[in-house]
């Protein structure tokens, strides 16, 4: 459980040791969720199920922060790094995400997680690899690749060599080369209280035609067929001022007393067991025919 905000121990960073800056964000419910983010190393602690519990708002304020730290220049994250709450060594995991497995470091005893910014991402499953596609989409729109980790601008032509053997890496943080998925991402991120925002005038001008793209709806211009490519958190910027007005505009409430949900389906057949098991098997003999 998320430590209150009288109760929150300050923790330093296990790679520089410098007293780590304490986010407190938003989550479902409004309920608070502490988040710890060093933007020397641009490295962020999460407790367990911290990521999962933020709500579209607390993601809007943590891109923020991060965008702020990517402002100064980091390295590649060190090994053989300790666990800021007990001391243990973190341990190397690879999660299986959207895009396949993406490293990141846990503790084996505390079960909190330390990530890199585009980590982070990769571990909601927001990111996707860059592809040659996107280098000359890039190229097309006199626009420059970045690393989505550390914010650095890249080389194109080594980024093409990377691509190529399948090793694109950041030369300043060592991290894959990463695109932001909008659909995946705005799906993840217009959502408060545990529900779906509805993406009202929200839109990504297409660099190809200037047609407003919603970015949830796919990863192309649907008049001209105009890849989306967005290589930074920098570009996000407008469309995230976009998104939390839309966040703060939907009404907040509570969580639902123990039971609630039960006492409103009282009575409605289509809530029983029964039902959903009947309402399976006759979908099942149509689908057979």
């Amino acid at each position: 459980m998320p430590a209150s905000p009288s109760t929150h121990k300050a923790l330093s960073c296990p790679q520089c040791s410098v007293v780590m800056e304490a986010l407190p964000l938003e989550g479902h419910y409004g309920q608070p969720v502490h988040t710890d983010l060093c933007a020397r190393c641009n490295l962020i602690w999460l407790d367990e199920l911290e990521a999962v519990n933020l709500s579209g708002l607390g993601w809007v304020t943590l891109l923020r922060r991060m965008r702020l730290a990517q402002q100064e220049p980091t390295g590649p994250q060190a090994a053989g790094l300790d666990c800021p709450r007990c001391g243990m060594q973190l341990k190397p995991i690879h999660n299986l995400t959207s895009m396949g497995r993406f490293g990141e470091l846990e503790c084996p005893r505390c079960r909190g997680g330390l990530a890199g910014f585009a980590q982070l991402l990769a571990r909601r499953g927001l990111v996707r690899a860059m592809t040659r596609r996107d280098l000359d989409t890039l190229k097309e729109e006199k626009r420059e690749p970045a690393c989505l980790n550390c914010g650095a601008g890249l080389e194109r032509e080594a980024c093409a060599r990377g691509l190529l053997d399948e090793d694109a890496r950041c030369r300043y943080c060592a991290s894959p080369l990463l695109v932001i998925d909008m659909p995946r991402f705005f799906t993840a991120l217009l959502s408060r209280h545990a529900e779906a925002v509805e993406a009202e005038h929200l839109a990504w001008s297409c660099f190809g035609c200037g047609a407003a793209v919603e970015p949830t709806q796919g990863a192309a211009c649907r008049e001209c067929g105009h890849l989306v490519v967005v290589p930074s958190l920098i570009e996000l910027q407008p469309l995230l001022d976009r998104a939390e007005s839309l966040l703060r505009g939907t009404p907040g409430r509570g969580a639902r007393p123990h039971g609630s949900r039960l006492h409103e389906l009282r009575g409605d057949h289509r809530a029983t067991a029964l039902y959903r098991m009947f309402s399976w098997l006759r979908k099942r003999f149509f689908d057979a025919l």
